[in-house]
């Protein structure tokens, strides 16, 4: 039975410019990827700082350091899910983020005091040091909203995390938009 409903930040609750972003600009670079994607997850995990993921990230696309940072920072709150969330989910359960996040910024910025109040606990790896798709991250959200792992639904738009929780233990879906999310809530 599921107790509790956590959910991705980027790609779920808030939609920003960074995956355009890196299509334009590392589609055909991998190995030039690799590297800003070994340095952001770095600074998710708090041991790198967020101005070196700008910096590096300028200089490899040659595009500004404001312009790199505003496709990682503009983002917007996906206010048809969290009104879903606020009517039909929070009534029923324990509701939970769980984010490779560099920084609490987007939830002062994006989201309403509101919206952030719908939900029970926000981990962000940030803070933690344990990145998605380890399984202590999937472990530590469930502990915090005082459930077993087997009674999390995750949900997240990045497969590879989406699998780090199913080997947690927790039943989890890949987010691709509000109306398939609806159906696979409504077999709950």
């Amino acid at each position: 039975m599921v107790r509790a409903i956590i959910f991705d930040l980027y790609g779920v609750l808030a939609q920003n410019g960074w995956q355009a972003f890196k299509a334009k600009h590392f589609a055909t670079r991998e190995d030039v990827w690799t590297e800003v994607f070994k340095l952001g997850r770095r600074v998710d995990a708090g041991e790198a700082d967020y101005t070196e993921l700008i910096s590096f990230t300028a200089e490899q696309t040659g595009e500004s350091q404001e312009t790199v940072r505003y496709q990682l920072e503009h983002t917007l709150a996906n206010t048809e899910l969290l009104s879903y969330i606020a009517d039909a989910l929070k009534p029923h359960y324990k509701l939970g983020i769980l984010s490779n996040a560099s920084s609490t910024k987007v939830l002062d910025e994006v989201f309403s005091s509101e919206q952030i109040a719908l939900f029970d606990v926000i981990t962000l790896s940030h803070h933690t040091g344990l990145t998605k798709p380890a399984t202590a991250a999937y472990e530590s959200i469930a502990n915090l909203l005082k459930v077993n792992v087997q009674e999390c639904l995750f949900i997240d738009d990045q497969e590879r995390h989406v699998e780090g929780a199913q080997n947690a233990g927790m039943r989890a879906l890949v987010y691709s938009d509000l109306a398939a999310l609806k159906k696979e809530i409504a077999l709950l």
